[in-house]
């Protein structure tokens, strides 16, 4: 097949492909052709734009025709294949340029951001979104919001730990994401506990009601329906469980007045916790002759006066080096 020939079909194909006149094997060619653009990059200048269509341009009788189809032959004066080749070439970017631009409206037609809040260890912050609603960020965690936020619906994501004092609005639910589960109010405050080296997810509603779900491979699960005042779920990532309780729930985010309340905690677990809070990389050593779960609460207190405290309660001893905390946990009672 010579260049003139390839071209008059290709863009013969193009035309009746616009017109709806296509057979399944013709319309499969063109959509593989039209699918190549899936890797396009999500913004695109102008020079981007005329490259990619010269470069699609270029493969196009390839896609369609074979390999063969694509060799250029070599003119020795400007015949008239030349210039139907030039034309040809042409029709073909613009064909190209028309479906580079639909295949990024058809698949980025609300493209959504993300503008990201995160505090460092030792850090707390307080963000006031654009419905009134405010979020308290613990130590360690990263909230996202999203560029459409307040248009039809309210999306954040979470890592970490947040208290959230939504405003009221039952137009629009305020959904936060925290991996698989997605908790779901329209006016309430409550805590969300989701760092990234727990193995559990926990919901604390302080006022109002709300609605948790978890999402899996058939869509998303309700776990926690109309949760209310000191209304505690947890779900477990390792065994894919959830289970609810009554708490106290003002005591599970007393961290925001530097309050840190442990109920059945393990060494580690206040270990986790103390590393985040005031910013000291946690060492654990030694082996436990047993495995005790302490509850303590600790008001307000730097770390050199809560340590020999959580000594005394656990049988831990200690050891500090610079921002290094060594713990050993060979004697804990």
């Amino acid at each position: 097949m010579d260049t003139s020939s390839a071209n008059e079909k290709a863009i013969a194909l193009l035309q009746k492909y616009k017109l709806g006149l296509c057979t399944e094997e013709e319309i499969a060619r063109i959509r593989s052709w039209y699918d190549s653009f899936e890797n396009l990059p999500d913004s695109i200048d102008s020079a981007h734009m005329q490259q990619a269509a010269d470069e699609a341009a270029l493969q196009t009788l390839i896609r369609l025709f074979g390999e063969n189809s694509a060799q250029r032959p070599v003119y020795k004066k400007l015949s008239f294949a030349y210039y139907f080749t030039r034309i040809a070439a042409c029709l073909i970017i613009g064909c190209t340029i028309y479906f580079i631009i639909g295949k990024l409206k058809n698949t980025h037609p609300n493209l959504i951001t993300y503008t990201k809040y995160t505090t460092r260890k030792g850090e707390r912050k307080q963000i006031e979104l654009s419905d009134g609603s405010v979020i308290t960020l613990n130590a360690a965690s990263t909230i996202q919001v999203a560029s459409d936020f307040g248009v039809s619906k309210r999306n954040v994501v979470l890592q970490g730990e947040a208290f959230f004092l939504v405003s009221k609005d039952k137009t629009r639910p305020f959904i936060i994401k925290t991996g698989k589960i997605y908790t779901r109010v329209v006016g309430t405050s409550f805590n969300i506990n989701a760092y990234g080296d727990e193995n559990t997810i926990s919901v604390a509603v302080a006022t109002g009601k709300v609605q948790v779900e978890k999402q899996d491979v058939h869509g998303k699960i309700l776990i926690g329906k109309d949760l209310t005042h000191n209304h505690l779920l947890v779900y477990d990532l390792t065994s894919d469980t959830y289970r609810q309780t009554s708490v106290d729930a003002d005591q599970l985010s007393a961290w925001r007045t530097n309050k840190l309340v442990f109920k059945q905690a393990s060494v580690a677990r206040i270990a986790r916790v103390l590393e985040k809070a005031y910013n000291v990389q946690v060492v654990i050593t030694g082996k436990p002759r047993s495995m005790g779960l302490y509850t303590v609460t600790f008001d307000n207190y730097s770390l050199n006066k809560l340590l020999p405290l959580l000594a005394n309660l656990t049988g831990i001893t200690y050891e500090q080096k610079d921002q290094q905390l060594i713990i050993n946990i060979k004697n804990c009672k």
